[in-house]
C-alpha cells in the first residue's frame, strides 16, 4: 500500500469530532432476549435535548407541478441548505426510530477534506430523519441514503452511521466521506453487517478498514469508494489495470487515518466498551497502548463477541462509563478534586507553557444533548416493535423513559424541534417545564458538590425508575397486542401514544422532586439525613471529611498554610468538650452534635458559640 497525501488535501481531525457522539451496536444473538439494540449519545454544548417527532404523511398529488417540498437545514448550525421533494408517503418517526422498527444513529469522524460540495442540500442530520421517514429495513435505508446523497449532494464531513431493523434483525455500520468538489455529488461509502452474536461500537473515529468486495449479504459499498481515493492522490495500488491488488484498501486508513486524537479522544471509548465485554480477559491491556494514542498501529477489531448476553440494563450501564478502573480513569488525580469527579471544565484540548495537553473524553460527558437506547423487538407486531429508552443531558445521570416508535405525540417535557427543522436551539431559555433543564440541574448539582456521594444515589434511583417502567411497559404491551389482534389499529396507536406521553410527564415530575430531595440533603456540602430523635430538626448533619488522598494533595500543595500551630492544646480541649456533649443524656438540648461529626474541625470560637 502506498499513500500519497498532496498538500491540496488535508487530513482533518477536528476537536468538534472528538467532542461528539458514541454508538454501541448489539446484534440479536448478542442480546439476552434475542433482539437488536443500538445505544446513542448525542453530545454537543449547544444541542438542546429534545425528542424530535415527524408524523406520518400522505403527499400523493396527481399534479407533478404541485409537489410538496421539504426545507433542509444543517443539524449542526441551523444553516438553510435548500429543499427537496417530499416522499409520496412517510412513516411516523420518533427520535431515531420509526414505526416500522428501523433505527439510525451516528457519530462524526471528520476525515479528509476534498473541498466544498457546491449546492449540497443534505447534511448528516437531515439524512437520518428523511431516511427514517422513507425506509423499513437497514438495507433499504443504506440504499436510500446513498440515493439521497447522490441526488441532492452531501453537505457534511465524514460520518459513521449505525442501522438496525425489525424485519430482518440486521445490524450495520455505514461509513461515508464527502466527494467534495470533485464534480460528483454525494459521498463514497462502505457498509458492513455486524455478524450475529457480536457487538460493535464507534466513537468519532472511522473503524471500517479492509472489506470484502464479493459478499453483498454482509458488505455494501459505493462504486467509487476506491476510485475517489485514487483520483485525489490518497491511494495508489500501483496497478490501475486490475482491482486484484485493492484488497489492502482500508477505508479508515485512507479517509480518516488514526492520529493521537483519533485514538485517545475518540476510539478509546470503543476500547472501554470492548474491554468490559470482550471474551478476551486481556483485551483491555492488549489494546491499552492504542487507546492511549501511543501505538496507532495496534488497531482493535471492528466487532467482538461479548462475554455474556446483554440485557437492556447492561447497555444502559455502558453509557455510564467514565473509564473507571482503567488506565484512562480521571477520578483519582488532582483534577478530580476532593470528591473524585471524572469531569473537567474548560476545552478538551488546552495549552500550558507552549505545550499541548488534553482532558480525557469518556462515554459519559456533561455536554450530552440527548441519550437513548433503542430496543427493536422482533417478536412484536411491527407498530409495537421499537422502543426508545430516552433521556436528556449526561447519560450517566439521566433517567430514561420508554417511547414507542409509533407514538403520535411526545411528552411536552421532552418535545421540541431542532436546528434541522430551522428552529434555533433554546439553550439560553431556562424552563422548568422542560426535562433538559431539570436533568441538567440534578447533574450539575452532583458535579459541583459531592460527586462520589451523590452519583451512587442517582445511579440507584435511575435503576428503580427503569424497573418501574419495565413493569408498566409490559402491561401496555399486552393491551396493545390485544387491540392489534382485533384489528383496532387506531386504538392501539392511541394506547401506546397515551402511555409514551404519560411516561415522559411522570418522569419529569419525579426527577424535579428528586432534585429537591438531593438539594435538601446535600446543600452547603453537608449530608443532612432523617434522625427522628433529634427534636431540633428531626435530622442529623454530617460533614464529609476529605479523603486521605485529597489531604495528601492539599498538604503537598500548601505546605503549612493550613497547619494548626497550637494543635495539641486546642484539639485536646475541643475533643474533650465535644465528647462531654455527646455523652449528655438530654436529647432536648439544641446543642446536640452527632458523634459522626468530625470533631477536629471545630475551633475555640465555635466551641464558645455552643456554650
Amino acid at each position: 500500500l502506498k499513500m500519497i497525501l498532496p498538500l491540496l488535501y488535508i487530513l482533518v481531525v477536528l476537536v468538534s469530532a472528538a467532542q461528539s457522539c458514541t454508538n454501541i451496536l448489539v446484534t440479536p444473538g448478542a442480546s439476552d432476549d434475542g433482539n437488536p439494540m443500538i445505544a446513542y449519545n448525542a453530545d454537543s454544548y449547544d444541542l438542546f435535548g429534545s425528542l424530535y417527532h415527524y408524523p406520518p404523511s400522505d403527499n400523493d398529488d396527481d399534479d407533478p407541478n404541485n409537489k410538496k417540498m421539504r426545507k433542509c437545514y444543517s443539524w449542526d448550525d441551523g444553516t438553510y441548505l435548500g429543499e427537496i421533494p417530499e416522499a409520496s408517503k412517510t412513516y411516523n418517526v420518533v427520535g431515531n426510530t420509526n414505526e416500522r422498527g428501523l433505527v439510525i444513529t451516528e457519530t462524526t469522524f471528520g476525515g479528509v477534506y476534498l473541498g466544498n460540495q457546491e449546492g449540497a442540500i443534505l447534511d448528516y442530520g437531515s439524512l437520518i430523519w428523511i431516511t427514517l421517514q422513507r425506509s423499513e429495513t437497514a438495507r433499504q435505508a443504506i440504499q436510500t441514503m446513498s440515493h439521497l446523497m447522490d441526488t441532492y449532494g452531501y453537505a457534511s464531513s465524514g460520518e459513521s452511521f449505525s442501522l438496525a431493523d425489525r424485519i430482518h434483525g440486521e445490524v450495520w455500520i455505514m461509513e461515508v466521506i464527502s466527494r467534495g468538489s470533485t464534480g460528483a455529488k454525494g459521498a463514497a461509502w462502505v457498509a458492513r453487517r455486524v455478524p450475529d452474536g457480536y457487538i460493535a461500537a464507534h466513537s468519532n473515529q472511522a473503524r471500517i478498514t479492509t472489506f470484502p468486495r464479493n459478499d453483498s449479504d454482509n458488505c455494501l459499498y459505493s462504486h467509487d469508494v476506491v476510485e475517489l481515493a485514487k483520483s485525489n492522490g490518497l491511494y495508489n495500488n500501483n496497478d490501475d489495470s486490475s482491482s486484484s491488488n485493492e484488497d489492502d484498501f482500508s477505508f479508515s486508513d485512507i479517509y480518516d487515518k488514526v492520529t493521537f486524537e483519533g485514538a485517545r479522544l475518540c476510539d478509546a471509548r470503543t476500547w472501554a466498551v470492548f474491554s468490559i465485554l470482550s471474551t478476551d480477559a486481556n483485551f483491555q491491556q492488549k489494546y491499552e497502548s492504542y487507546a492511549k494514542g501511543i501505538d496507532l498501529t495496534n488497531r482493535m477489531p471492528l466487532w467482538i463477541q461479548p462475554n455474556h448476553k446483554l440485557l437492556l440494563k447492561d447497555v444502559i450501564q455502558l453509557l455510564d462509563n467514565h473509564y473507571e478502573h482503567t488506565a484512562l480513569a480521571s477520578n483519582q488525580d488532582v483534577g478530580a478534586g476532593p470528591f473524585q469527579s471524572p469531569y473537567r471544565s474548560g476545552p478538551l484540548i488546552w495549552y500550558h507553557d507552549g505545550n499541548c495537553f488534553h482532558n480525557e473524553r469518556p462515554i459519559a460527558i456533561q455536554k450530552t444533548g440527548f441519550t437513548l437506547v433503542a430496543q427493536i423487538r422482533m417478536h412484536m407486531p411491527t407498530p409495537l416493535s421499537s422502543i426508545l429508552w430516552f433521556g436528556v443531558d449526561d447519560s450517566s445521570t439521566a433517567p430514561r423513559y420508554p417511547v414507542y416508535g409509533s407514538s403520535r405525540k411526545v411528552s411536552p417535557a421532552y418535545s421540541g424541534k431542532g436546528p434541522q427543522d430551522g428552529v434555533p436551539s433554546p439553550v439560553l431559555k431556562f424552563d422548568l417545564n422542560k426535562a433538559f433543564w431539570v436533568q441538567n440541574m440534578v447533574a450539575n448539582f452532583a458535579y459541583s458538590h459531592q460527586w462520589n456521594s451523590i452519583f451512587p444515589l442517582i445511579h440507584k434511583k435511575k435503576q428503580e425508575i427503569l424497573d418501574s417502567f419495565l413493569q408498566g411497559l409490559s402491561q401496555i404491551d399486552s393491551k396493545a397486542i390485544q387491540l392489534f389482534s382485533q384489528n383496532s389499529k387506531d386504538a392501539m396507536i392511541q394506547t401506546v401514544t397515551d402511555y409514551s406521553v404519560m411516561a415522559g410527564d411522570q418522569l419529569h415530575n419525579e426527577w424535579l422532586q428528586y432534585y429537591g430531595e438531593l438539594f435538601v440533603r446535600f446543600r452547603d456540602f453537608g449530608d443532612i439525613t432523617v434522625k427522628k430523635d433529634n427534636p431540633n430538626c428531626n435530622c442529623e448533619v454530617q460533614l464529609k471529611p476529605y479523603s486521605n488522598r485529597w489531604k495528601n494533595i492539599l498538604v503537598r500543595d500548601t505546605g503549612t498554610h493550613y497547619s494548626c500551630h497550637h494543635e495539641s492544646q486546642d484539639m485536646k480541649e475541643s475533643n474533650n468538650f465535644l465528647r462531654a456533649i455527646n455523652q449528655h443524656t438530654s436529647s432536648a438540648s439544641s446543642e446536640y452534635v452527632p458523634v459522626e461529626t468530625p470533631i477536629t474541625y471545630l475551633s475555640k470560637l465555635e466551641l464558645k458559640s455552643l456554650k
